[in-house]
């Protein structure tokens, strides 16, 4: 996917669906500046995550931003905005350049350069979320 100049992937198991995010029909009472809004049935809420917001803070410029698709993760109860879906591949985790220090970026499982992208932890980042928002 890409996201405010980046190229992003997400394992193929941790994704439940894509919607356009003109489709949907956010309610934004309440949340942090972070979460865009949420859709869903009251009992059964899915969170869209403003990305670029969460992923890179410093350089995020909202003015910029041309969120267009959202990608629902596992589980529905959050998902990420991004400005397009670009393809479905296969990375072939041996070519994976692994996150050596999470410090910096907990939410970055690895980069994979054939592609020029950057590949996310979603279970690391859906902690984050949850944590967060606790």
């Amino acid at each position: 996917m890409d996201m405010h100049g980046l190229k992003l992937a997400v394992h193929f198991d941790r994704i439940e669906g894509a919607l356009n995010l003109c489709d949907l029909s956010l309610s934004i009472g309440g949340m942090p500046e972070w979460i865009l809004g949420t859709f869903g049935t009251e009992l059964e809420q899915t969170h869209v995550v403003d990305t670029a917001l969460w992923l890179i803070p410093g350089r995020y410029q909202p003015e910029h931003s041309q969120y267009s698709e959202v990608l629902i993760l596992q589980g529905r109860k959050w998902a990420l905005a991004c400005d397009g879906l670009v393809k479905s591949i296969q990375i072939p985790m041996d070519r994976v350049n692994l996150n050596q220090d999470k410090a910096q970026r907990s939410w970055l499982l690895g980069t994979y350069m054939d592609e020029r992208c950057a590949i996310l932890d979603i279970e690391q980042l859906v902690e984050e979320f949850e944590a967060t928002l606790a």
